[in-house]
């Protein structure tokens, strides 16, 4: 939202970077995934000595009885990265890091912001069962009868608070959890047990 698309997203080989979701994420916001070899730390080069200042600059001087809920502390790290993004660097000719970055408008583009939230959805499939309902962790859901038997994407919160089906036409159309008493009121179409014409 604040600083556009990256071009690239740069990881080392962690089970928690490299995964579907990750690559499916970048596709749809239009970016790259790279992942660095093994036992290459000089291709995450930049990164790192960035975690070095941060641990010699913010982390160093951290007294944790200053901090009662996590929020304090997440609270204390983002104040001093927009500070370092904000102070003047000689090695960027007289400029911040954020001066240096926004100097170029032609090379980022931002997300519209009523998509963001959408555009980050992760992403499943599952197969609707004859009474239209899908069971993601152990909990069931309910969809609409027109998925009944078929294989359906679905679209959903990190939290689970929102749940999708991805319809042909690349909508999203909400899903809730299963009631059972609505559910065997639904009339459906009874299957033909044999082809003749009575």
């Amino acid at each position: 939202a604040k600083f556009g698309v990256p071009k690239l997203f740069n990881f080392d080989n962690g089970s928690s970077y490299k995964n579907k979701q990750m690559d499916l994420l970048a596709a749809r916001i239009g970016s790259t995934v790279h992942y660095d070899q093994p036992y290459t730390p000089t291709q995450k080069a930049k990164v790192e000595r960035w975690f070095r200042t941060m641990k010699d600059q913010w982390m160093a001087g951290l007294d944790m009885r200053d901090f009662h809920t996590l929020e304090e502390l997440r609270g204390s790290l983002y104040t001093y990265v927009n500070q370092y993004n904000q102070k003047i660097h000689s090695s960027l000719n007289g400029k911040s890091p954020q001066e240096r970055y926004f100097s170029e408008p032609d090379c980022f583009h931002r997300l519209p912001e009523d998509k963001i939230d959408q555009l980050f959805l992760l992403e499943l499939e599952r197969r609707v069962s004859i009474d239209c309902v899908v069971t993601i962790d152990h909990i069931e859901y309910e969809v609409d009868y027109r998925f009944a038997k078929q294989r359906i994407k679905l679209r959903y919160s990190p939290n689970m608070e929102f749940i999708y089906v991805v319809e042909a036409d690349g909508t999203l159309t909400p899903i809730r959890l299963l009631n059972k008493i609505e559910n065997a009121d639904i009339k459906r179409e009874k299957p033909r047990l044999y082809g003749g014409d009575d």
